[in-house]
């Protein structure tokens, strides 16, 4: 129901989502670590797990924009204030944003930014933050500042077609739609184009949907868990499937042709949604038996947008530091070391920065003493 005064929905807490974005950034590490088995020259059992592992943790960012999706349609539908949207939305990501983007344009520029002049170095700065390339995972924020900007007008045709019984036509199209533009970045003709939101405007759908079903969705999928699995796994190997025949005809990853991977584009949408449903039962759950595991996914899921920033310092480290060892990305233990030395050390210095003063600008929440202890200030966004 909406609250016609403010056009905002009551709001009450899903703890679920906590663990869902938990889950999020455990496979957004998955994907920067296991990520290297690209520049292994030969195909064997070590390339084979890591592809099925990269494709199948994909679902990493298409969940964390789904989340935003339910998240925002919660809290804003009907009439609302856009100035105070679009405050909210400043407030929680550019801060942080332009923040990070600086940390890294320094981080992986070092040498370059000794040699410039200082307005030299400003414009380097400032095309990083343009480009949303300090850092390879930093692409997301152009996804998710697109959604932002677009927001007020989704909602509106939204629930234009939900007065009107069009909901599941709409969402039908938007994966259609969403479909064609991720095959067309496959050829020449959309490659260069960068509205980032088109790759992903089905699962932000799919997310206000959610919103709108979440008691349906809660009732009729709790005794699927396996089947969901089974599927994961067959739609993960069916995807891969693409890609294997590419290196066995003698490509290097990189130089698969893209008609490679349209069979996986096709297949991914269908993957990302059992998976979706996959992991929202584990995180109910989780949340139903409060053991140390369920505590630690969902204080990772608390986390998540600091350990999404932070973590690629440490994945780059801790990579330098094995390759001094020989360790490389042909190595077995390449992958594991890097996985659990990004995830510890990210975890802990996101804890760590949310006693400082003002850490909210830099990593979304702050703890914030009381006089009855410290408390937690978690960021109100999406």
């Amino acid at each position: 129901m909406i609250d016609g005064r403010n056009g905002q929905a009551p709001l009450q807490t899903i703890e679920e989502i906590n663990y869902l974005r938990g889950f999020g950034v455990l496979a957004v590490i998955a994907i920067h670590t296991t990520g290297y088995f690209t520049v292994v020259p030969y195909l064997n059992r070590l390339v084979v797990l890591n592809l099925w592992t990269d494709i199948i943790s994909q679902f990493a960012v298409p969940l964390f924009i789904s989340i935003s999706g339910f998240v925002l349609a919660k809290k804003y539908r009907g009439k609302f204030s856009l100035l105070r949207f679009y405050t909210k939305r400043i407030r929680g990501i550019i801060p942080q944003y332009v923040i990070f983007s600086l940390l890294y344009t320094i981080f992986n520029k070092s040498d370059l930014i000794q040699s410039n002049s200082l307005s030299t170095n400003i414009r380097l700065v400032m095309t990083s933050i343009i480009n949303s390339d300090a850092s390879y995972h930093l692409w997301f924020f152009a996804i998710i500042i697109q959604f932002y900007l677009f927001y007020p007008i989704i909602i509106k045709i939204y629930d234009f077609c939900k007065y009107r019984g069009r909901t599941e036509l709409l969402i039908t199209l938007l994966l259609i739609l969403q479909t064609l533009w991720m095959v067309g970045m496959h050829t020449p003709y959309l490659s260069e184009f960068k509205l980032n939101l088109m790759g992903f405007i089905f699962y932000f759908g799919i997310g206000i949907y959610s919103l709108d079903h979440y008691d349906t969705l809660k009732r009729h999928f709790d005794r699927q868990t396996p089947l969901l699995f089974s599927l994961a796994i067959a739609l993960t190997i069916g995807a891969s499937f693409f890609i294997i025949i590419g290196l066995l005809t003698g490509y290097r990853y990189n130089t698969i042709p893209a008609y490679f991977f349209i069979g996986p584009e096709l297949i991914y949408p269908i993957l990302r949604v059992i998976t979706f449903l996959l992991l929202y039962n584990l995180s109910k759950s989780l949340l139903a038996k409060k053991s140390f595991r369920a505590k630690l996914v969902h204080n990772i899921g608390i986390y998540s947008f600091g350990i999404y920033l932070i973590h690629i310092f440490f994945n780059q480290s801790a990579i330098k530091l094995l390759k001094t060892h020989n360790i490389l990305f042909d190595n077995w233990r390449f992958y594991p070391i890097v996985y659990l030395t990004t995830l510890i050390l990210s975890y802990l210095s996101v804890r760590l920065i949310s006693f400082l003063p003002f850490s909210y600008f830099l990593i979304g929440y702050q703890v914030k003493k009381t006089w009855l202890g410290p408390s937690l200030w978690r960021r109100r966004l999406p």
